[in-house]
């Protein structure tokens, strides 16, 4: 049998110098005069396929009230304090007085605010041969369990560019996608010409850091990739010494860092956030997105993950007549961003003009 380089795997011919393809049987056998030579393959299905979907385990769980889930929120404090004439107050000295004559009640309260729960949902379908196959002879790498697994990879991989991507408001009885994290914050601001995203960063969250309204700013720092690789080849071109920093993301997990008045800041990539590309002006925008995770509630109703039910079974066959396994995966929440008007949530846009 002869090879030839084949991209990163190989190509093999029989013994007639044909092509051996992956649609005819995986055996071949040749008959060399006393001898049978029978082929056998690698057991191993190789499969390369990314799985790796993080950030929601930062955010909150909450249960929802109801369907749907109703929620209060509170904008200001009312300012009453005032420095008054220690001797009379707010009166005269005839008639000293240190009651306030007004007092303002605003609290601005956003109050009965509603989110729906969406239903996510998938499936997959044994027949009962597959089963009784793999049970009896067994297959390379468990089949069946691994079609299971990469189910559930499907599952999170659609949730999570929702949870990003979504664009359905929180109360919208009509459409049935979460209302994204990137579509919930308000404040969304383009980065000047010739400054630096790490420059940026660092001069909005001290901005936040010196309120003296709100106390929140965020606690992670998200993007793509892509984005980071730009971050850093801003960074490379300083005339000073840089160095990576590591920041915890969750215990025991470090992911690269930033130095910032909030203290250092990890920075979560996910391919998720998209760079966007104008076709016109071929300009490549990226979205550096800061949140405070724990201003962001994940509500869920019935149970607090996705949860599998097996609703066809060979083992019962008087209830299943067609000797099926069915198993679904459903799950019902949404996500909730509190406070975006405090400075905990915000978006930095980066347009990057091509090189000539």
């Amino acid at each position: 049998m002869a090879f030839r380089k084949l991209y990163h795997g190989s190509a093999g011919f029989d013994q007639d110098g044909k092509l051996i393809s992956a649609s005819l049987p995986p055996l071949a056998d040749y008959n060399s005069g006393h001898m049978l030579v029978v082929g056998d393959y690698d057991h191993i299905l190789h499969d390369y396929l990314k799985r790796d979907f993080v950030l929601g385990v930062k955010v909150n769980s909450v249960k929802a009230t109801g369907y749907p889930h109703v929620w209060n929120e509170q904008k200001a404090i009312p300012a009453n304090t005032t420095a008054i004439d220690p001797q009379v107050g707010f009166g005269t000295a005839a008639a000293p007085s240190y009651r306030p004559t007004t007092l303002n009640d605003t609290y601005n309260r956003n109050n009965w605010q509603q989110a729906f729960c969406r239903a996510y949902a998938t499936g997959i379908r044994y027949d009962f041969f597959t089963r009784e196959m793999e049970r009896e002879y067994g297959t390379f790498e468990d089949l069946t369990a691994k079609d299971y697994d990469d189910m559930f990879v499907d599952f999170t991989r659609k949730t999570c560019d929702d949870f990003w991507n979504g664009t359905t408001p929180l109360d919208s009885t009509s459409a049935f996608t979460y209302a994204g994290i990137l579509s919930q914050i308000t404040d969304v601001s383009a980065i000047a010409a010739g400054t630096k995203i790490a420059d940026a960063l660092r001069t909005k969250i001290a901005s936040l850091a010196a309120r003296l309204d709100y106390s929140n700013f965020p606690d992670v720092i998200c993007m793509n990739p892509i984005t980071y690789d730009l971050l850093c080849n801003e960074e490379a071109t300083r005339n000073l010494y840089n160095r990576d920093i590591q920041a915890e993301i969750i215990p025991g997990v470090n992911v690269p860092g930033i130095l910032t008045a909030a203290g250092k800041l990890p920075i979560v990539l996910t391919p998720f956030i998209k760079p966007v590309t104008d076709t016109n002006t071929n300009k490549t925008t990226h979205k550096i997105v800061c949140l405070n995770t724990s201003m962001i509630d994940r509500i869920w109703m019935f149970n607090d993950g996705p949860q599998v039910y097996e609703i066809a079974n060979p083992e019962t066959p008087l209830a299943n007549d067609r000797l099926l396994t069915d198993k679904f995966v459903l799950d019902f929440s949404n996500y909730i961003v509190h406070g975006a008007q405090t400075g905990a949530h915000f978006i930095l846009t980066k347009k990057v003009v091509p090189t000539a």
